[in-house]
């Protein structure tokens, strides 16, 4: 576990919890994105409101100036969500939406989350903290995303798969329902699971 990790995950901990292991996870590919509807409406921000004008009208005077690319742009990006990307990952997540694996994916995709977070496990609790720091701030500001009870965590599998996934987790829960998370190093994959074990 990296020391800015463990700095990360420390202002949540409970008076006399332990910090098992924390790394930074993605959703692994091949998860959809949850429906709209179990998403909280996403505000945006004055800056993004003050740019959304310009970047628009830039982006329909390229494809007058440049049809033809614009043309393909379009054509390509309509190909690659005809396929969804199971497909060409495999199966990222089993349980329907309102399942605990669910919950978590609709958890990264809120509050400015982005599908990735910083998950800690302590010796009581799984917590997923997203940085929710604006662009252009320098340092992370994490908040609490999701918060299980240990025992709703039945299992963590190291489940590396190809190139992209070799830091892969399977986290199963107590419903049946599970999901796979990526971390950046293979080793911080190894170390979670390896951290779930000793319960």
């Amino acid at each position: 576990m990296l020391d800015r990790d463990r700095q990360f995950a420390a202002p949540f901990l409970a008076a006399g919890e332990q910090l098992r292991a924390a790394a930074p996870v993605s959703l692994a590919p091949g998860i959809p994105r949850p429906p709209e509807e179990l998403l909280t409406p996403r505000q945006p921000g004055e800056l993004e409101q003050k740019l959304a004008k310009p970047f628009g009208l830039l982006r329909r005077a390229y494809a007058v100036v440049n049809p033809a690319s614009a043309a393909v742009g379009a054509v390509e990006d309509r190909m690659l969500n005809a396929v969804p990307e199971s497909v060409w990952h495999g199966t990222g997540m089993d349980g329907g939406w309102h399942s605990t694996a669910g919950r978590l994916v609709v958890r990264l995709h809120e509050d400015g989350a982005h599908g990735s977070a910083l998950l800690a496990l302590t010796d009581r609790r799984l917590l997923l903290l997203a940085d929710r720091a604006k662009p252009w701030q320098l340092t992370e500001q994490h908040a609490l995303q999701l918060e299980l009870p240990r025992p709703e965590v039945t299992a963590a599998r190291r489940n590396a798969k190809g190139v992209t996934q070799r830091g892969r987790v399977d986290l199963h829960f107590r419903d049946g329902s599970w999901v796979a998370l990526t971390t950046p190093l293979p080793s911080a994959a190894d170390e979670l699971a390896a951290a779930f074990g000793q319960f």
